[in-house]
């Protein structure tokens, strides 16, 4: 091949995968936040965050925010998290990647808007964030985070994890401290020890459209005030 043609070919691929890539990663218009409230063993009742989109899609958050996320590879590798979405006055149906559909309401105590940060919210105080149960056969397991929002940018942060069994037990326990920024729906933590991590963030809400920093979300898990 003459070596100009081969030279503007490899400049055109090169374009091209360019343009792919940046459109795959390129985030769909955002209609709203919401979470919902969901069942399931061993825990009776927890929340989870939900993005939908205006295309008529909807993706349940995740520990990404949502600006990091390719959007290709996770229809593709993920799809248990996406779906489609519709709404009728407060009546909204979710059809998940199965096909299988499930209505929420406003009104029912099992859907309401999540909210992005802006400055005229102020997190202060200690949240925690809880998990585990019985799983059968005498084997209890045990996850705590808990973080403390000291003021408008500095944090601090302990986990506790364990597992018990017939009478023995094993245990884990850290802490960290930093700083934090919010930038809308992303939180950054910034670890005295120099690591960075970006998350996904909302904060919760009481009735249908009211604020309620009681509860937030951070990556995707619901964490509430003590």
């Amino acid at each position: 091949m003459n070596p100009f043609k081969a030279f503007l070919f490899l400049v055109l691929n090169l374009i091209l995968f360019t343009t792919i890539n940046a459109q795959s990663n390129t985030v769909p218009e955002v209609k709203g936040w919401y979470f919902r409230a969901v069942s399931g063993y061993p825990i009776s009742v927890t929340f989870e965050p939900v993005v939908l989109f205006k295309n008529g899609t909807y993706l349940e958050a995740t520990e990404a925010p949502l600006e990091e996320i390719n959007f290709s590879e996770s229809k593709k590798n993920d799809a248990n998290l996406w779906g489609t979405w519709k709404r009728n006055d407060d009546l909204f149906t979710l059809t998940n990647h199965e096909g299988k559909s499930r209505e929420y309401n406003l009104d029912s105590g099992n859907w309401f808007p999540a909210f992005p940060f802006d400055r005229s919210i102020t997190l202060k105080g200690t949240y925690e964030k809880i998990s585990g149960g019985n799983f059968g056969n005498g084997l209890y397991s045990l996850f705590k985070s808990e973080i403390v929002f000291l003021d408008s940018s500095h944090f601090t942060q302990a986990k506790e994890s364990g597992i018990t069994s017939y009478g023995s037990s094993a245990w884990k326990n850290s802490k960290d401290s930093g700083t934090y920024s919010i930038d809308k729906n992303t939180i950054t933590f910034t670890y005295n020890d120099g690591r960075t991590m970006r998350l996904s963030f909302a904060i919760g809400a009481e009735g249908d459209n009211v604020i309620n920093t009681d509860m937030i979300f951070i990556g995707g898990k619901t964490y509430v005030i003590e």
